[in-house]
Parts: C-alpha cells; sequence; structure tokens
C-alpha cells in the first residue's frame, strides 16, 4: 500500500513538473495561438486532474473551450476520413458545409437556393452545422447552375437539407413539399463579385474549355464581358434572380423569354419570390440570419458571418486564387451593369420590402 501511495505520489509530482515545463508550448501547439492565462489555468487543472480512465493531455484540452472545440473538431475529421476512406477517396480535411457530426436536425425539410455571390457560404457556414451530414443531400454538382446540368433524380429527397445553384423548378421537381429560402444581393454589387471572383482564380488551375465563364473572365475585360452574347454567359450575368425563380433560359431554348415577354417573366417570378418560406438580403446577413434562425426555432449564429470575400482569395491556402486588381466602373460598365440587372432590381426591391416587412 505504501509502494502504491508513493507511487501516486510521484505521479502527481511528474504531472505538475510536465505542465510547469512544457504546458505552454503544448497548450499553443493544441490551439495554434498563445493562450490566455484564464485557459492555462484551466488547462493546468484538467491536466492534474483525473476524472476518468484518459491521457492527461486530453483533460488539459478539456477544460479549455477551445481546446474542447479542437477535439471536437478531431473527432469530426476522424469520421469524414474512414466514410472517404471506405469509398477509396481520402480526405484530409472537411468545411462547415458538410454539416456536424453531433447534431441531429428534427425540423422541417428545408431547400436552399444558392445564388453566387450572394452570402449564401457564410449564410451556409452556420445552417449546416445543425445537421447531420448524412441529412444533408450530397449532390457532388450542386455548384453547376441548372442550365448547364440536368437534375433528373424526381423527389422526394430523403434528406432534410437541399442545396446547390438550382433553380426553383428544380428544387420543386426534387421535392414539391420544401420550405425554400433564398439570399438575394443588390444585383450590380453581384455582378461586378461574381467578375472579380472569376478572374481571382489562378488560370493554372482549370481548363478555360470547360470552365468557360471562368475563362471569359480571364480574356475580356469587364465592359466586353458585360456584353458578352454566348447564350451560356448570358444565363449567369444576364438578370439571373428572374431566370433562378422561373427558369427560363437563353441556352438551350427556342427563344430567351426574357427577351420576348420580359412583363410576363417579371410578374411570374415576384409571384414566385413572395411565396418563398424566406428571402434575406445580402447587406444585411447577419439579421437574416437571425430572422431566419427565429422562424426555424434555433438559436442565430454566435459570431458574424464571414465567407468567401472575393478580395481576400488569395489568402486561400488551397491555391486555387491569385490576388487582381479591381476592374474601373466607367459609364460603359455602369450601362452594361444596368442592362443587364434591369429585370433583377424589380426584385431585389421585392426582396427588400418584404425582409423590412
Amino acid at each position: 500500500m505504501k509502494r502504491k501511495a508513493a507511487f501516486a505520489s510521484a505521479l502527481r509530482q511528474s504531472r505538475g513538473f510536465i505542465r510547469q515545463a512544457a504546458g505552454p508550448s503544448i497548450l499553443r501547439l493544441s490551439l495554434g495561438r498563445k493562450a490566455t492565462a484564464d485557459e492555462r489555468r484551466q488547462f493546468n487543472f484538467g491536466f492534474t486532474s483525473q476524472f476518468a480512465n484518459m491521457p492527461p493531455l486530453l483533460f488539459g484540452l478539456l477544460g479549455v473551450p477551445d481546446g474542447r472545440e479542437a477535439l471536437l473538431r478531431s473527432a469530426e475529421l476522424a469520421w469524414h476520413r474512414s466514410r472517404a476512406d471506405a469509398r477509396g477517396d481520402p480526405v484530409t480535411a472537411f468545411s462547415d458545409l458538410d454539416g456536424n457530426i453531433f447534431a441531429a436536425w428534427t425540423g422541417r425539410k428545408l431547400g436552399f437556393l444558392h445564388i453566387e455571390k450572394c452570402g449564401g457560404c457564410a449564410l451556409l457556414s452556420w445552417l449546416a452545422r445543425q445537421f447531420h451530414p448524412e441529412q444533408i443531400n450530397a449532390d457532388p454538382c450542386r455548384d453547376l447552375p441548372p442550365h448547364l446540368f440536368m437534375r433528373l433524380t424526381r423527389g422526394p429527397v430523403p434528406q432534410p437539407l437541399i442545396w446547390g445553384h438550382y433553380d426553383i423548378p428544380t428544387l420543386q421537381r426534387l421535392d414539391p413539399d420544401r420550405a425554400i429560402f433564398t439570399v438575394l444581393r443588390e444585383p450590380r454589387a453581384r455582378l461586378l463579385s461574381l467578375y472579380h471572383f472569376w478572374r481571382s482564380v489562378d488560370p493554372a488551375k482549370i481548363d478555360p474549355e470547360i470552365s468557360f465563364a471562368v475563362g471569359y473572365a480571364h480574356r475580356l475585360s469587364l465592359e466586353d464581358f458585360l456584353n458578352h452574347d454566348d447564350p451560356c454567359l448570358i444565363d449567369m450575368i444576364d438578370n439571373l434572380y428572374l431566370r433562378r425563380l422561373t427558369g427560363f433560359y437563353a441556352s438551350g431554348a427556342p427563344v430567351d423569354r426574357l427577351r420576348i415577354a420580359p412583363d410576363q417573366a417579371l410578374s411570374l417570378a415576384s409571384e414566385t419570390l413572395q411565396n418563398l418560406f424566406y428571402v434575406g438580403i445580402t447587406e444585411e446577413l447577419d439579421r437574416s440570419a437571425a430572422d431566419l434562425a427565429t422562424r426555424l426555432q434555433i438559436d442565430p449564429p454566435a459570431n458574424p458571418l464571414h465567407s468567401n470575400i472575393s478580395a481576400e482569395n488569395h489568402q486561400d491556402p488551397s491555391g486555387w486564387f491569385r490576388k487582381i486588381g479591381r476592374s474601373q466602373r466607367s459609364r460603359a460598365v455602369q450601362t452594361a451593369l444596368d442592362r443587364r440587372t434591369v429585370l433583377d432590381r424589380e426584385l431585389y426591391a421585392l426582396a427588400q420590402k418584404k425582409f423590412e416587412g
């Protein structure tokens, strides 16, 4: 008994020595930054305490809020890796858009109409964390716009969350009973952001014949880009909101219904917009998320939303982006922006009115 007590005492002393000598360095490596005094106190308490049969280092990290978060993220990465390994497709990381293995959504089924450069990734980085990964529809082509990629699957889709660059007819075909929501941005600002985002993509990372829209942004000035007449590009830069709300495209159709009957198209798009479950405003993204959270009866984001900012993309460690300058907004550019968004600006004004109401 005396030997056992002496061993326990020596073990506590050794832990205390390790804590004093190596604790600050271990904690800094674990958090990725210098720990605060309170975090060091929390770590020291956990490191030297024994509540279960676990290594002291894990106890120490569990005692620190950011340490607990790091351990949870490690468990998530292990979960994603194990499933990727089973598919023969190993992964080294995951994003908040992939869901949260510690969550389980019990609310109504949702469909997010994700329109490019409207803050959708920032909103989803919060909302998707309310869903288990297997509760999110795993569409590997969700980044392809609907006029370029036909989704033949018909509903009902079992997963409670569908999101991607769809249009309303596609979402309703996949599942007519979903609550569909979206976020809209001032149309001219969105179009400028889209052009600069595409230009920021490293040309070495793409095939410009396949990623043709990005190729156009690389080859053409802003004015020429806005005035280009390729139908597939027009469907991405000309009154995009109206096209995604109605499914009316210039490509793949005998006539462009926005050209021959713009008033009828706008009327249909306006009615569709009014009937959506929720429409947020990009310029009020945090408030939009809070309003959506209230409707869904969940907690709003704890921190301001921020994701996929074109001017910051070159800092992304993936190497997919380069730093670029901003194009001049000349009178000719302004005229082209106005022409390309004349109907979308009416829809945006309607969305603002709906948002304030």
